[in-house]
């Protein structure tokens, strides 16, 4: 966070307290309403009166998924935890019968600390929506791998054999591209894609309900060339055909080619 405005105002203590207490009024953000952050009713809050309480610029709810939203939670409220002094500033969870669930980070209006630099943030996130980009990366990365493991490794699989059908010989069973694909190790298919992936120049996007790996454009970029030597075999290019009929199987030795 940049910036070190403050303004402070003198609140009353407790009647045995002879000198005011300064507290930090902050001017980006927003005292808590019992204001559905849908919808807007108040008709439907039924919980306690938190109106002592500020809201920090940072909010999640059951269904948040986007990598910018969920990095600047993590890294505001793990700021704003830190320099919390009353004991109920801190996260709050609320049922919400649309989302499940959201959460935001209260501060009360005499935790000035907090608030000054919950007050920043708000400033900062204003001009620039990412607040830590190291961080934003680093969980991006940890998307992208859990995107690997849950289906970008099937799905990659899957468009090597699709690849490699066009190049099946005429005495090929139905199966022949898949057995093929089928032989390769996890190691290979994670080495093959980030090669197919520097290759095409990009392999991920980020969206607001996660990331999508561009398994197909990668898959264009397979080549007969790559193939032979991702599967340790010959791939004839289409443009070229067997004289006999024989093919290449595993420890088979290669037939003449004709152009």
């Amino acid at each position: 966070m940049g910036g070190d405005r403050v303004r402070l105002v003198p609140i009353v203590g407790s009647r045995h307290q002879t000198d005011p207490v300064m507290t930090y009024q902050p001017e980006h953000l927003e005292r808590w309403t019992s204001q559905d952050p849908a919808f807007g009713s108040t008709d439907n809050y039924i919980g306690a009166d938190l109106s002592d309480f500020y809201l920090a610029p940072v909010s999640i709810t059951r269904d948040t998924s986007d990598s910018v939203g969920l990095s600047n939670w993590q890294v505001v409220t793990e700021e704003l935890e830190k320099l919390a002094r009353h004991d109920e500033t801190g996260i709050a969870r609320m049922g919400h019968w649309a989302c499940g669930w959201y959460e935001i980070f209260l501060i009360h209006a005499t935790d000035s600390e907090a608030l000054k630099a919950a007050d920043q943030w708000a400033c900062d996130l204003e001009s620039y929506p990412v607040a830590d980009e190291s961080h934003l990366s680093d969980l991006e990365s940890k998307e992208e791998d859990e995107a690997w493991e849950r289906y970008g490794e099937g799905e990659w699989r899957d468009a090597i054999a699709k690849q490699l059908e066009q190049y099946a010989p005429e005495s090929a069973d139905q199966w022949w591209a898949s057995d093929l694909a089928d032989t390769l190790t996890d190691e290979q298919l994670a080495a093959s894609w980030s090669d197919a992936c520097e290759v095409d120049g990009w392999y991920c996007e980020h969206y607001s309900d996660g990331p999508r790996l561009n398994i197909h454009d990668a898959a264009e970029t397979l080549t007969a060339d790559t193939l032979s030597e991702l599967l340790g075999q010959t791939i004839l290019p289409i443009d070229q055909h067997w004289r006999f009929e024989q093919y290449p199987w595993p420890g088979a030795l290669p037939a003449p080619l004709l152009a």
